[in-house]
């Protein structure tokens, strides 16, 4: 994961050299996500922050609701959940604008497991549900299967996956 880690910054360097304020957003992204992988979560963090910033700055409102979603991913992990709900949901705001169905049922997974992170079982019942939905209109069925089975949950007969 260090290699990964290493080549994300030097893309970013090259990037930040060269003025790609766009693709620099991308890179901040792909770091925090490597960052991540290596249990850096702090550090990931704060390249989805950054990554998040140069995407506001430069107005790409779909990479904008990717870096929240991958913030949210980071927060989560770091115990940070209601921070990390804030972030799914300023994710699925965004994204509404695009008909990613297929990014709002993963956006919605997230949402779920923060929520059953923080002892709302109703809530993250309700967002596999979203997620289910998303996933049918994004014809993606075995993902929408997998959400609806997390919803009904180990009480009403099924195992979660």
């Amino acid at each position: 994961m260090e290699e990964a880690i290493d080549v994300h910054t030097r893309d970013l360097d090259l990037l930040q050299a060269a003025g790609d304020r766009r693709n620099e957003a991308t890179a901040w992204n792909n770091l925090g996500v490597a960052l991540r992988e290596a249990g850096r979560v702090e550090e990931a963090i704060d390249a989805h922050t950054r990554g998040l910033d140069v995407c506001q700055a430069v107005g790409d409102r779909q990479g904008e609701a990717r870096a929240w979603n991958n913030l949210g991913v980071a927060l989560r992990e770091a115990g940070r959940v209601e921070e990390a709900i804030e972030a799914f949901g300023k994710d699925l705001e965004i994204g509404r604008e695009f008909e990613d169905w297929y990014g709002e049922g993963q956006t919605f997974h997230n949402l779920a497991l923060a929520h059953e992170d923080a002892g709302r079982p109703a809530d993250a019942r309700a967002c596999w549900l979203q997620s289910a939905d998303a996933y049918t209109r994004a014809n993606a069925p075995t993902e929408a299967a997998r959400a609806r089975s997390r919803a009904t949950g180990p009480d009403e007969g099924e195992t979660t996956p």
